[in-house]
This record gives C-alpha cells, sequence and structure tokens, in this order.
C-alpha cells in the first residue's frame, strides 16, 4: 500500500497472507473502503484470496440483534469483522425475514459538507448514519454531488489546518525560503508535501517541531544523510510558491519580520564567536532577498554589511558556483546586542539557541574588558 495510508508491502503480506486477515478487517484497521486496500494489493503483486467469510454466529444470537435489538445487517458485520453482504446472507440461510432497505436520511447539505469539508470517506459517513457504503454512494449519486478523485479519497494520515497566527507563519515562510522543498503534485491535490535533505539531527527535530503536528512526518537516514517528509493540509499552500523576496505585509511588521528572519537563519544563518569575536552572517544566492534583509536591518540601525562574497564560475572546494552568492552580516557589539534581542524570542534551532547564547557571552565579556 501507498505511504498515504501508512501500510508497507511487507506489513500488507503480514496482515492478509500470514495472519489471515480480510481486506474488510485490514480497511477497518486503516480506517478505508476495502476497496483501496484490494487495490494496492494489486499495486504490489499480492494475489488476492477469494474466500467465503466465516464466522460464528447462531441462529438466537443472529435473531436477537437483527430482529429484537434491530440492528442494522452493516451494524452488525462491524461487530463480528466482517461484510454486510455476509450477514445478509446468513440471514437468509437462517430463514429470518429481514427488513425493507432502509431509508438514510441525510439532507443534500449536510452529506456535502461531510464528504467535501470534513473530508469523511464513505465508511465514516456510513458509520455516522448506520447504513452501509454503498447507500452513503447513492444519495452522492442522487445529489449530483462529484466524488473525490482517488488521490483525495485515498488519504488516511490526519492533517491539521494551520492554526498558527501570522508570527508563526512568518517563521514558517522564511524557514521554508532557507532550506525546504515545497510542493503540490497537482492542481487537484489537496495534500501539500515538505521534504529536505540534512545531515544534522538538529535539523530533523526542528522541522519535526515545526510541521510534525500538523500532519504525517516520516524520515530515513542514508549514509549519515537524513531525508525528511511532511504531508500537510492544503491550508499551508501559502509555503508552495518559493519567491525571491520577502511579502510586503512581513515587511510591514517588526515581529513579522524577526520571525521571518529567525526562520530564515534557523534555515541559512551563523551565529559564531571568530577570532575571539561574535558575528551574525547569513547568505545564499537570493540577491533580492538579502538586499531586502539588508535595508530592514540597516532601518533598525543594526549597521549590516552586503556583500557579493563569491562570483558565478568561482571554483570553491572543488565546485563551481553556479551562481553570485552574496552575505549579509552584522559584526558591530551593540548591534549584535539589539539583533539577538530582537531574534531571541523566535530563534527555534537547539543549536543556534546556544550559539546566540555564546556569542551573546563573548559580547558583554569583551564590553567588560574593553568597554562598548
Amino acid at each position: 500500500m501507498t505511504k498515504r495510508i501508512g501500510i508497507s508491502k511487507r506489513k500488507l503480506e503480514s496482515l492478509y497472507l500470514k495472519k489471515g486477515l480480510s481486506s474488510y478487517k485490514i480497511a477497518k484497521i486503516y480506517k478505508c473502503d476495502p476497496g483501496v486496500v484490494q487495490r494496492r494489493l494489486k499495486e504490489h503483486n499480492i494475489p488476492l484470496i477469494y474466500k467465503k467469510e466465516k464466522i460464528i454466529i447462531s441462529k438466537k444470537r443472529l435473531y436477537d440483534l437483527y430482529v429484537n435489538k434491530c440492528l442494522s445487517t452493516y451494524k452488525i458485520a462491524n461487530l463480528f469483522g466482517c461484510r454486510s453482504t455476509t450477514i445478509y446472507y446468513r440471514l437468509k440461510e437462517y430463514e429470518i425475514n429481514t427488513r425493507h432497505k432502509k431509508i438514510v436520511s441525510i439532507p443534500k447539505g449536510k452529506l456535502k459538507k461531510l464528504y467535501w469539508k470534513e473530508e469523511l470517506s464513505l465508511s465514516q459517513i456510513s458509520e455516522r448514519y448506520d447504513c452501509s457504503p454503498s447507500a452513503i454512494l447513492g444519495k452522492l449519486k442522487k445529489y449530483k454531488i462529484s466524488r473525490r478523485n482517488r488521490s483525495e479519497a485515498n488519504i488516511s494520515y490526519p492533517k491539521k489546518p494551520f492554526e498558527g497566527d501570522l508570527i508563526m507563519k512568518s517563521y514558517m515562510i522564511g524557514f521554508r525560503i532557507g532550506d525546504l522543498h515545497v510542493k503540490k503534485k497537482k492542481p487537484s491535490h489537496k495534500t501539500i508535501t515538505v521534504n529536505s535533505n540534512t545531515t544534522k539531527l538538529a535539523q530533523v527535530k526542528l522541522i519535526k517541531e515545526v510541521f510534525g503536528c500538523y500532519g504525517h512526518f516520516y524520515t530515513k537516514e542514508r549514509r549519515g544523510v537524513y531525508e525528511i517528509y511532511c504531508q500537510l493540509d492544503k491550508s499551508f499552500s501559502f509555503l508552495v510558491p518559493k519567491k525571491d523576496n520577502i511579502p510586503k505585509w512581513i515587511l510591514n511588521n517588526k515581529r513579522y519580520f524577526f520571525s521571518f528572519l529567525a526562520g530564515y537563519t534557523d534555515a541559512e544563518g551563523c551565529i559564531k564567536v571568530n577570532q575571539g569575536r561574535a558575528r551574525y552572517r547569513i547568505g545564499s544566492y537570493d540577491k533580492n532577498l538579502l538586499k531586502q534583509i539588508y535595508n530592514k536591518l540597516t532601518e533598525f540601525n543594526l549597521y549590516p554589511r552586503y556583500i557579493l562574497e563569491t562570483r558565478a564560475g568561482t571554483i570553491y572546494s572543488g565546485v563551481k558556483m553556479n551562481g553570485d552568492f552574496w552575505r549579509v552580516s552584522v559584526n558591530k557589539k551593540s548591534a549584535l546586542l539589539k539583533l539577538f534581542s530582537l531574534l531571541e524570542p523566535y530563534i527555534k534551532h537547539s543549536t543556534k539557541i546556544e550559539d546566540l547564547k555564546i556569542a551573546k557571552n563573548n559580547i558583554l565579556e569583551r564590553i567588560e574588558r574593553f568597554g562598548g
């Protein structure tokens, strides 16, 4: 089964072939339709086993559930982990008179909300109305409510919509521009995919902390490199476009800007003590972006420097630079203290937090020794 519903081929073979669970029972575990499980079996070339479901239920027990307690065949099937048709055939076998087909009463607006807005599956909706998924499908057709495509219908990882404020949104945009690849495979898809590669475990933990609480987070390590993937709700569409400029609503607000800069710093920045002096630097090929950061830092009297550090075509450490590499830095003691105080509430990277503390202590010690 594909990663969308979080079950590997090995796990599927274990459940279906070794443990002998039916596609219905596996579907209950992963909260999807049996048809989804059967499609995944075919995708992994696992042979389908067509066998009559055997359930242990006496005529007296079935009569009590169906006639006396008025449970539906679908509800009884849930109790015994089988299909509703299996219960129906058992009723016929025991010569228990069946009731007329239940008329499901659900308004069009309510069904459309459950199916499209809340993104419930046919099985989940049918459980609420004590009927079969086919009954809900019939209602969709009757009301002429369009069906979700297979990609949308098969998503079973729980996803939370973005619930943060504009400060968190600013941080995420800054971090995304610096270190993340974000995409939506097709315009019709609702899942936003975030991925990144890093050799630093602290970076893995940071991405999980920031984005992992909103959707499925997955990472694997190969030869010291961590590959990170996260699937997010469509409300994170603001992360998809990677622009070479900072949005105006961020530039026009002091807190939003420094939250953005904190995110960009966690991804691309460097806070270090070099040759006995604390320094702050960020560098990239995004000339326009760094120019905007330089201008904003200048507005706050932080005395930044903005330079072309390496020209395109330069061979650096055996690698040819494909573009001009630009750098913004702050070195003055008073300016660094002010900058750190503005960044500190928003920095989230554990290593950067520790580096910032070390840099601040270095500045304070130098001021005490030499004056400031």
